[in-house]
């Protein structure tokens, strides 16, 4: 009875305030109902824990409203919740001046809650936001028909332009970002998270340097960027391939600068390069290892992906092969596109990393494609077109945009089974 007796004042409170903030909520939603005629209102979450969403799914969001109101001919009022963990305070600061953003809290959170609640009830459209990790797959090619909204300020450009002279930076020199994905940066920023099944997107930054050295063979600086690594990058060639992951002079500040000023960014499909996605540079993708995924609305860019051996079939799995094993016993409903690495475990299937020439060939095709000036005018040849016509015909595919990629020319020429 003393028990229940002390447990009463706390409880009833707690319910109470759910209430009371659930019926705030409502309120707030009834009010953009009422305004709908004069002001379109909406919600949108904006995904502040990984940098990668914070900056990609914000700007595609920001790509499909702007499309939107080009249609409606209006201008919409958007809310932004942002969540609780802010991954990177300086982009943050950057949304904060471009978008009405708001924090997370208790109230704020219960707005975002029952809009997607009442808009999925009442198939009324009162949120814009991805519902699905994958969502925004269907609208990156947005991006090239819109303009960019993530961007510095100039005196925050200024700024970044005299710490690097500052500390050696020629910068009358072009330079490429570099980013491989380890498992040090989620282990010890989440470390009360499990992230194993995410291990088999990792590879070794060792296997960068030859094409980091190409690059520097072109007076182009490379720049490892990155956050926490254990393993140091450096050239015995050249001193122009800088270790700026583990600099003293690192700031979140300079990251986003490097990467919104590179000539192009070199990644595995993770973190920062969503920078380079905003601010519509070229990526050069390697090793990577979520082959259904971003390929078919990339533009401008080059991948090369990992290899998937079949232990069992005693062959390399080909993009159709890996779909249908895919469809028979890995994919799940939030989880329609990938294999991670307890299915791949489970399947018998190993994967193996790209090496030193694929990654450096895969740069060299970009650094050739754009010295040259064909950039912008490239196109899917016969080789390329045929990859994609042996790419898997899927309704759950076809939705994630024309395929305006390219696979490697070389790494194609050296893995026929990929095509037809």
């Amino acid at each position: 009875m003393d028990n229940y007796d002390r447990s009463t004042p706390i409880t009833k409170p707690k319910y109470l305030l759910i209430f009371f903030q659930i019926l705030i909520a409502f309120v707030f939603l009834l009010i953009i109902f009422l305004l709908r005629p004069v002001k379109r209102i909406y919600i949108a979450p904006l995904q502040t824990s990984r940098i990668g969403h914070f900056v990609t799914d914000t700007e595609i969001l920001l790509a499909c409203i702007h499309t939107d109101q080009l249609k409606a001919k209006k201008i919409f009022f958007i809310v932004w919740i942002a969540e609780s963990f802010i991954s990177n305070e300086y982009v943050y600061s950057i949304w904060k001046q471009k978008i009405n953003v708001v924090k997370n809290n208790v109230l704020t959170e219960a707005i975002l809650v029952s809009a997607i609640y009442v808009e999925k009830l009442l198939k009324f459209k009162l949120t814009y936001r991805f519902v699905d990790w994958d969502g925004y797959l269907p609208y990156v090619h947005l991006l090239q028909e819109t303009p960019t909204v993530f961007s510095m300020l100039e005196k925050d450009e200024e700024e970044c332009i005299r710490i690097l002279e500052s500390n050696g930076i020629d910068l009358t020199k072009k330079w490429v970002c570099i980013l491989n994905r380890d498992e040090v940066y989620l282990e010890r920023t989440f470390n009360n998270l499990q992230w194993s099944y995410n291990n088999y997107r990792n590879s070794d930054i060792n296997t960068y340097r030859l094409a980091a050295d190409y690059l520097a063979e072109k007076n182009i600086i490379t720049m490892r960027m990155g956050s926490k690594h254990t393993k140091t990058f450096s050239s015995d060639k050249s001193k122009l391939v800088i270790d700026y992951a583990n600099a003293s002079w690192k700031s979140p500040k300079l990251d986003i600068y490097l990467a919104s000023k590179c000539l192009f960014f070199l990644s595995s499909g993770t973190g920062l390069d969503a920078v380079a996605v905003a601010m519509r540079k070229p990526l050069v993708l390697v090793n990577l290892a979520q082959p259904l995924h971003l390929l078919r609305s990339k533009h401008k860019h080059i991948f090369i992906t990992k290899y998937f051996y079949s232990k069992d079939k005693k062959h390399f799995l080909n993009f159709n092969d890996y779909y249908q094993l895919g469809i028979k016993s890995g994919f799940t409903i939030d989880n329609p596109r990938h294999l991670r690495a307890q299915d791949l475990t489970r399947l018998n299937i190993e994967t193996i990393d790209n090496s030193e020439i694929e990654i450096k060939d895969a740069v060299a095709e970009m650094y050739e494609s754009m010295t040259e000036g064909n950039l912008n005018k490239l196109e899917l040849d016969n080789d390329q077109l045929c990859f994609w016509q042996s790419f898997p015909r899927d309704k759950r595919l076809d939705n994630c945009g024309p395929p305006l990629a390219r696979i490697g020319k070389r790494f194609l020429e050296q893995n026929l089974w990929l095509s037809c």
